[in-house]
């Protein structure tokens, strides 16, 4: 089976505090942005494998290849039909918290 693979990017504040420059100053936007991409890595996660994505950090799968579900965690007010998101995403953005690839091989699901 194909590994997950997903691109980490930092965020825009933690990439100007690791750059050493304060929101209130001036600074280069494009060169932030730079630093940001530099920054970037590849995560690789295998079928049934548990993973986290880091405080200040966002993760993005490419969809294109291989058309990827995600089932977000429930909120109190949701039912389980509400979680799939059966329409075709191009990619999917992950935010700071704990996931979970499941061995079918296409399905990431939100933990709590």
């Amino acid at each position: 089976m194909k590994l997950l693979e997903i691109i980490i990017t930092p965020s825009f504040q933690s990439t100007l505090e690791q750059m050493g420059i304060s929101p209130d100053e001036d600074y280069n936007s494009d060169a932030v942005l730079f630093q940001q991409g530099y920054n970037m890595y590849h995560m690789e996660i295998e079928p049934g494998e548990k993973f986290k994505i880091k405080k200040n950090k966002k993760g993005q799968i490419d969809c294109s290849e291989i058309p990827y579900k995600f089932i977000r965690k429930k909120e109190e007010w949701e039912t389980d039909e509400d979680l799939w998101d059966d329409e075709y995403q191009d990619s999917i953005a992950l935010s700071p918290g704990y996931y979970k690839f499941l061995e079918d091989g296409i399905t990431i699901e939100e933990l709590e």
